[in-house]
């Protein structure tokens, strides 16, 4: 659900205000920049990806329902202008984050040179698992893993129930561990 605030700008924007627009910028594009960077690991890819997404803001804003945050709408839109941009790319799925939080349960960084060098190794094991997941199972495991976000939040974002949700984390969290698993 919005606040006053957003409903307030979204009024204005819809009105043709381009100031109001100019404020909603400054508002979210460093929040939605940092989300996407998480993706693209590319500033540059992330910034020209806001640069879309605000503009098909501008052209869509009269379609916003107001059932969900201004930034969460938003943020699909990026979301799924990175999407598409990665599914149009001959090489697909590249840019995956390594800034995964959870990271650590995964590899535990020690002192020793020998353990800083497994610890290394897995991390980039990882990337690459993440990179061969489709798409949608590696945005819905990144969505909670890396930034955090509730299933609800998720399914909102990516347009799609709750328990599919659910089902793609499983999944992703399935294949990475049996990938795991074969390299052991």
């Amino acid at each position: 659900m919005q606040n006053e605030s957003d409903k307030v700008l979204i009024d204005r924007i819809q009105a043709g205000d381009a100031a109001a627009f100019e404020a909603m910028v400054i508002q979210y594009r460093p929040k939605l920049i940092a989300s996407l960077v998480k993706y693209t690991k590319s500033v540059e890819l992330s910034e020209d990806i806001a640069q879309q997404t605000f503009i098909k803001v501008w052209q869509k804003i009269d379609t916003f329902r107001g059932d969900s945050a201004l930034f969460t709408w938003i943020y699909r839109i990026g979301i799924n202008l990175a999407k598409n941009t990665f599914n149009s790319k001959s090489g697909r799925n590249e840019g995956i984050t390594d800034n995964l939080e959870n990271i650590e349960s995964l590899i535990a960084v020690n002192e020793s040179p020998e353990a800083f060098t497994i610890s290394m190794s897995l991390k980039a094991e990882l990337d690459n698992f993440l990179r061969e997941l489709p798409i949608d199972l590696k945005t819905a495991f990144l969505l909670r893993e890396d930034e955090g976000k509730s299933y609800e939040q998720i399914a909102t974002i990516m347009d799609c129930p709750v328990g599919t949700v659910r089902s793609r984390i499983f999944r992703a969290r399935e294949l990475i561990l049996e990938k795991f698993d074969e390299i052991n």
